[in-house]
């Protein structure tokens, strides 16, 4: 199959180290009579199907070939899949297997006329808007689907909801973005009721060669009021740690799994203490969708020019600048090339007269600026304006700032008011709280532990530190009663 098809409908092959405790999961500590249907939705090279059809065959004792023909259910839209997996379920079978439970078509869209004790699988990872035809279609046949940025594998999970016994089972591999992401809120109301255990990979790579942050999910037909959790799990199945976590407490516009404890000392200081959000304004930085062309480091300066790349730009049209995603608290050297006056875009005439060398330096990058935005950048108010007008004010004066990813809290405060920033975020600290003794606490290992319960995770352990998380974290220093704190 080729790496178009492949990317179109999301293929991802499975380790059987994952599969075989998946089934596992589902099978085990089950009252198995050995006429439940397995159904392995969107089986691939049939990786699910194969060693359901081995571990049903040995917990029941019927041979393998009657698994196969009379158990065992597998669907896919790729004809040579479908064929791969019956191949790879003849393999297993020393007699001819007569009859196959094939299906070759759309998981979604297709018209079953029975429902399953078990459906397993890894759904496919695929964009909605890189499905072409289908995009429209699934939008309108599929809550998960009908809003926001939604992902294929949304509507795998619905439809198999709907294809489930009432006492059936459902074991999935899946991004975990849903989790957290707005576009998921139509999923996660539909999971939350029939949820059972989630073992969350976070940002453990399950895939070879595939960067996906990932997370197993059981669900059940009846509806629950509780779920085991695993959080930052790697690969021993054997010493998971579960909490567990009440279905009750699970926040709409994004999950937070919080064990009964931990969610007690969380609203105990709701009670009495405010959010940061409350406390601070909390600001991303400059966005200028091309900062190489905006952000430089000078080889050498004189009283009227900095000097760069064979160009040279009017001192007095750069503000100093940070990188928050690389800042140490030490010196970077960088600036900003900022065209505005006021918060507003100085107009092309002044421009020219008042910046004649920076304004030659940026007719020389007038196309690329304006491949901005996938080519919006030629409709700006100027051609040399920002991608986004963000941070014109709130970038400069005293403030805290951090990288929008770190493997634990760094925040630093920045004293000099003249100083901007991007790549990340700022706080500013409203009615006269002490900037540093509030710097202190956002360093501590309270945020540590909180943002490693509410934050996505990424490769190498680092976690999201933005905006929609920090808003909420609490602090006993962060006083109701005060107004003015610390």
């Amino acid at each position: 199959m080729n790496a178009i098809i492949k990317k179109e409908n999301g293929i991802v092959f499975t380790p059987e180290w994952v599969v075989n405790f998946m089934v596992d999961e589902l099978l085990n500590n089950q009252e198995i009579k050995g006429d439940e249907t397995i159904l392995d939705a969107g089986c691939g090279e049939g990786v699910f199907a194969t060693i359901a059809a081995q571990k049903f065959s040995k917990l029941t004792g019927k041979k393998i070939k009657n698994v196969i023909e009379e158990n065992i259910y597998f669907t896919d839209i790729s004809e040579e899949y479908v064929e791969k997996t019956k191949q790879n379920l003849q393999k297993l079978s020393n007699s001819k297997i007569t009859k196959f439970n094939a299906i070759t078509d759309d998981f979604c869209f297709h018209d079953f006329n029975k429902k399953f004790s078990f459906i397993i699988g890894n759904p496919p990872y695929v964009r909605i808007q890189n499905l072409n035809g289908r995009k429209e279609k699934l939008q309108k046949s599929y809550i998960s689907a009908s809003s926001g940025s939604v992902d294929l594998y949304f509507c795998f999970f619905e439809q198999a909801l709907k294809l489930l016994n009432n006492n059936g089972k459902i074991a999935f591999i899946t991004p975990n973005s849903h989790f957290y992401s707005a576009a998921g809120k139509n999923l996660r109301d539909l999971l939350l009721p029939h949820l059972i255990k989630i073992i969350n990979f976070d940002h453990f790579q399950v895939f070879k060669d595939v960067t996906a942050y990932t997370a197993i999910s059981f669900l059940q037909k009846e509806e629950t009021d509780n779920f085991l959790y695993a959080g930052n799990f790697k690969n021993d199945f054997n010493n998971i740690k579960y909490k567990k976590i009440s279905a009750l407490n699970m926040r709409p516009h994004r999950w937070e799994f919080f064990d009964e404890k931990y969610l007690d000392n969380i609203v105990a200081l709701n009670k009495k203490y405010s959010t940061l959000n409350e406390i601070a304004e909390i600001h991303y930085g400059i966005a200028t969708l091309k900062d190489n062309i905006y952000i430089f480091s000078p080889k050498k300066k004189d009283k009227e020019f900095y000097y760069f790349n064979n160009f040279k730009i009017e001192k007095d049209l750069c503000v100093p600048i940070i990188k928050a995603s690389t800042y140490k608290g030490e010196a970077q050297n960088l600036f900003l090339i900022f065209p505005y006056k006021y918060e507003k875009i100085i107009p092309k005439n002044i421009f020219q007269k008042n910046y004649p060398k920076a304004y030659e330096y940026f007719l020389y990058h007038q196309d690329t600026l304006a491949m901005r935005d996938k080519g919006g950048g030629k409709n700006y108010e100027e051609f040399y304006a920002f991608g986004r007008n963000q941070g014109l004010k709130t970038s400069f004066g005293k403030k805290i700032i951090t990288s929008t990813m770190n493997l634990k809290p760094h925040f630093y405060v920045v004293e000099d008011e003249e100083m901007s920033f991007y790549a990340g975020y700022c706080i500013k600290p409203k009615n006269n709280t002490d900037i540093y003794e509030l710097c202190e606490v956002l360093n501590s290992n309270l945020m540590e532990k909180y943002i490693n319960s509410v934050s996505k995770s990424y490769r190498g352990g680092y976690k999201s530190y933005a905006k929609s998380f920090l808003k909420d974290f609490v602090h006993p220093q962060f006083y109701k009663s005060q107004p003015v704190l610390f």
